[in-house]
């Protein structure tokens, strides 16, 4: 997806990050996922949305212009160790948040790795490894379309213990619903800085970037281009 090729394309720094706001809607699946088991494809299909997959794992998600995709590149000592590094992203996901709106320091991590309020989604993440390189993305819902998300989505194969079979429209939540209503330009200039955050959080775990590794990582991004 081009979302990661752009990030990775930029390894050769230390942490790059980045934001986008989608500009119509889309459905992204994890590098697992199968499109006739997650999606309503018939109504996709019908309705122009695509049918994407990313680098990462994680659950199947509906991007539209109600939401914020937070993408990041990184370099990280450890081959494995990745639930730790789920836990400070997100963290520095809720800390760069709650520089913003305190109210967002209550928010925490659930199931694998989702940012939460409450027992409510407010954000799906994703992690693609490749030796020490790390690329994380969050899906920030900033304000609901559940209507949208019913329409594109199945029930998920595989859910975390924490969602209980709820739908869509019972587990998500907005960060408008945590602060009040706020347009989603506003939080993505709030993400600017986000490597700060990252860098605070990882300190211990990042290393300088590791030119032997850059050709396999070039190498993946020219053939999801072909």
């Amino acid at each position: 997806m081009w979302i990661d090729d752009q990030i990775i394309k930029q390894c050769s720094q230390p942490i790059v990050s980045e934001t986008w706001i989608p500009e119509s809607p889309m459905v992204v699946l994890g590098s697992s996922n199968k499109a006739d088991i997650e999606v309503n494809v018939t109504q996709c299909l019908a309705n122009g949305i695509p049918i994407l997959k990313r680098y990462g794992g994680g659950g199947t998600v509906v991007l539209y212009d109600g939401c914020l995709i937070i993408s990041a590149g990184l370099w990280v000592k450890d081959l494995w160790n990745n639930a730790e590094y789920f836990r400070l992203l997100n963290h520095s996901v809720i800390d760069c948040l709650a520089s913003e709106w305190p109210s967002c320091r209550t928010l925490s991590q659930e199931g694998h790795s989702d940012i939460v309020g409450g027992d409510k989604k407010l954000a799906g993440t994703s992690m693609f490894r490749s030796r020490h390189y790390l690329l994380y993305q969050a899906s920030l819902l900033i304000n609901i379309d559940c209507e949208l998300i019913e329409s594109c989505l199945q029930h998920p194969s595989k859910e975390p213990e924490y969602r209980k079979q709820r739908s869509h429209d019972s587990f998500l939540m907005g960060l408008s619903d945590l602060v009040g209503p706020v347009e989603v330009e506003r939080v993505r200039k709030l993400f600017i800085n986000f490597d700060q955050f990252i860098g605070a959080h990882l300190k211990e775990y990042l290393i300088s970037p590791q030119e032997q590794e850059f050709k396999n990582l070039f190498n993946r991004v020219e053939r999801n281009n072909r």
